[in-house]
């Protein structure tokens, strides 16, 4: 058995239970927003983080994978759902002033053309958190796609 005392362990652990979300996404810039509800439910293997997302409204899930990789001095996640073809693999940072954790990803489009994004999870207290994924557009700025608030079912 692991050892998930480890500060590092115990900033993941700060996300098990069962989330409520209010999610929004605006698929490009200047699009109308388009609003849904879900549920996230995580729970710890280990020293491992895994999340299972269901969205309610439109059926969409996902599950992720989060850890500290001690040898990188990293933390690390991968992500697939049912949107995507590919395997996501990240690497994160946590701001422990901002209560932040930062994951930045890539991967490739249909068209074989990379996506590039980072996600953030502001953490402003035990009952509340802030998702956002921000995608790279071409001229180099980040576009706020999706903004999940979640709040603590349990």
């Amino acid at each position: 058995m692991m050892d998930t005392k480890e500060p590092e362990i115990e900033v993941l652990a700060m996300d098990v239970g069962v989330w409520l979300a209010a999610v929004e996404v605006r698929p490009f810039p200047g699009a109308e927003p388009q609003t849904s509800e879900g549920a996230m439910t995580c729970r710890m293997c280990g020293p491992w983080l895994v999340t299972d997302f269901k969205n309610e409204s439109s059926g969409f899930e996902g599950h992720g994978i989060y850890g500290w990789d001690p040898a990188k001095k990293t933390y690390v996640g991968t992500w697939v759902d049912s949107m995507r073809r590919s395997l996501v693999l990240m690497t994160g940072a946590w701001d422990s002033k901002a209560r932040a954790m930062t994951f930045a990803g890539e991967m490739n489009k249909p068209d074989g053309t990379p996506m590039k994004w980072r996600e953030i999870t502001e953490k402003p207290d035990d009952t509340s958190r802030v998702f956002r994924t921000l995608v790279r557009l071409p001229d180099g700025s980040e576009h706020t796609m999706m903004t999940a608030r979640y709040r603590r079912r349990t």
